[in-house]
């Protein structure tokens, strides 16, 4: 090899190395983003599952935080905000909520996020058969038929949760609550 061509070849790993080739940016501010998009998490301690109805711990809800999102979350003030539900509507009686989602809302895979997955982990997590930790917080969110449902008694099918659409979720209480809403930011419901 000549000197002239270990030179260019010298140059050009530069270049590639300090990701001047680099093409994506980032998508509101055109920031010129690193070629290795990869997110190292460290985990301090063990945890029994990330499965939004499984976890039974704080460190394994942290996690599960990064990694599922609920209908409504929490800024930093403890407020309700929007999160895979851009909004809600309740019946004048409280004992129905209709959340309707963000359309573009997707899995990691790409797959759209659906109100029918909401009604398959609510379904799942009230169910005797799944053994949730946190089966009693269906309960507590007072979801029609939740306590039968938890019981055995009633198949998961009729428990208060619908998907009208893709898009829109309805939620049937038997207790009205006026702090439903924070409700599901818990990661049971996610």
């Amino acid at each position: 090899m000549t000197f002239k061509a270990a030179l260019l070849a010298g140059t050009a790993f530069a270049f590639i190395g300090t990701g001047v080739f680099a093409q994506a940016t980032h998508p509101t501010t055109g920031e010129a983003l690193s070629d290795n998009q990869t997110f190292t998490y460290r985990v301090l301690d063990e945890f029994p599952s990330i499965d939004p109805n499984m976890i039974e711990d704080v460190e394994g809800s942290h996690i599960g935080r990064n990694l599922f999102e609920g209908l409504m979350s929490q800024d930093a003030e403890g407020n309700v905000v929007p999160a895979v539900a851009t909004s809600y509507d309740v019946s004048d009686d409280g004992l129905v909520y209709t959340f309707h989602l963000r359309p573009e809302a997707k899995w990691s895979d790409g797959k759209p996020v659906t109100a029918g997955d909401f009604v398959y982990s609510w379904r799942r997590a009230a169910d005797p058969v799944t053994a949730s930790e946190y089966q009693w917080y269906m309960g507590l969110m007072a979801l029609e038929n939740v306590d039968a449902v938890m019981a055995g008694d009633m198949p998961t099918d009729q428990l208060g949760v619908t998907a009208i659409d893709d898009h829109t979720l309805e939620v049937r209480l038997h207790t009205a609550l006026r702090y439903f809403p924070q409700m599901v930011t818990h990661t049971t419901t996610f």
